[in-house]
């Protein structure tokens, strides 16, 4: 499961595709499909710098058949937070969870 923030899918990649649509393809032809959901996932963090964000997000859940398949989904997810300028996306696999960082190069 990822959170994406709902305000920069519509958006468009350099590309000049819709990120939601990026996302969609990717999902789909990766993992032959997904499940959105939207609608009161919001969220509220601390930067490095103490300072209070909130945002507001929706919800992608896939299923990953192998995990080779998790670090692909990990690069997807670093670059789709480079190009919407977000410092990090939530990723959640069973009970972990962590953040994948736009600087991040996983490997």
């Amino acid at each position: 499961m990822m959170l994406l923030p709902l305000e920069k899918l519509k958006l468009k990649s350099s590309r000049g595709t819709p990120f939601e649509r990026e996302i969609h393809d990717f999902l789909v032809t990766r993992f032959a499909g997904y499940t959105v959901s939207s609608g009161n996932i919001s969220g509220h963090w601390k930067d490095n710098r103490g300072r209070d964000h909130y945002g507001e997000h929706r919800e992608y859940r896939v299923a990953i058949p192998a995990s080779a398949e998790l670090e692909t989904l990990q690069v997807f997810l670093a670059g789709m937070a480079r190009e919407m300028k977000e410092e990090c996306i939530y990723l959640e696999l069973g009970h972990e969870a962590w953040l994948i960082y736009a600087h991040e190069k996983v490997s």
